[in-house]
């Protein structure tokens, strides 16, 4: 029944903004999000970032924009490019702005697996030196993602990561990551993005979980 009523609820909001004129929030937030999604290099990761800083402070109410100013830090945090010192500045960021959506939406599946993979970012940054500190609070923070939503595909691909490096640390089989990432990429191919976009909702990931299942094979 809840997965008739998600599927519904979101069928509907597609075929409303078909005929209602989005607002010049929505308009930004779309334009916004379709930018930093396409984003390969740090100085668009900035703009985007800015960008977003920018709708927050029209819009002090509303989650997205601090979600997506947010994910726009933690691709930087992944960015080759930057020391590890600045990583951690981008990713601090990242975190602060992570715990202004959560205070506006509490028990956000969506907040809260970005809270993980801002973690999950900082621990790649120097995996030899907070591999033993962070790895316990970065699949403790994909749990619970998990738990308030088991079926979230972005929840399952960052526990599928997490799931591979465990296993490879430990010489253990991929069985287990390989299970999460293809039940994420079966979500993905399942779902009516174009009427997650026209919420404004979350969508990213699924290129990653199909290049996890192929790895898998």
């Amino acid at each position: 029944m809840k997965k008739l009523i998600t599927f519904v609820t979101l069928s509907l909001l597609a075929a409303f903004s078909a005929f209602a004129q989005d607002t010049p929030y929505q308009k930004a937030m779309k334009k916004e999000i379709a930018k930093v999604i396409d984003a390969d290099s740090l100085p668009e990761l900035q703009q985007s970032a800015n960008a977003f800083s920018r709708i927050s402070e029209l819009n002090p109410k509303e989650w997205q924009p601090l979600y997506y100013n947010a994910l726009a830090y933690t691709y930087q945090g992944l960015n080759a490019r930057l020391t590890t010192d600045k990583k951690d500045e981008v990713l601090a960021l990242a975190d602060a702005l992570v715990k202004k959506a959560d205070a506006l939406s509490p028990e956000n599946v969506e907040i809260v697996t970005l809270q993980g993979f801002v973690i999950m970012a900082k621990l790649s940054a120097d995996p030899a030196g907070r591999g033993q500190s962070l790895s316990g609070q970065v699949m403790q923070t994909f749990g619970r993602a998990l738990s308030l939503d088991s079926k979230n595909p972005r929840a399952l691909i960052m526990m599928a990561q997490m799931e591979a490096g465990m296993a490879k640390f430990f010489g253990s089989g991929p069985e287990k990551a390989c299970s999460l990432a293809k039940q994420s990429a079966e979500i993905f191919a399942a779902q009516d993005e174009e009427a997650l976009k026209a919420a404004i909702l979350p969508t990213w990931g699924k290129n990653l979980a199909e290049r996890m299942v192929k790895t898998c094979q």
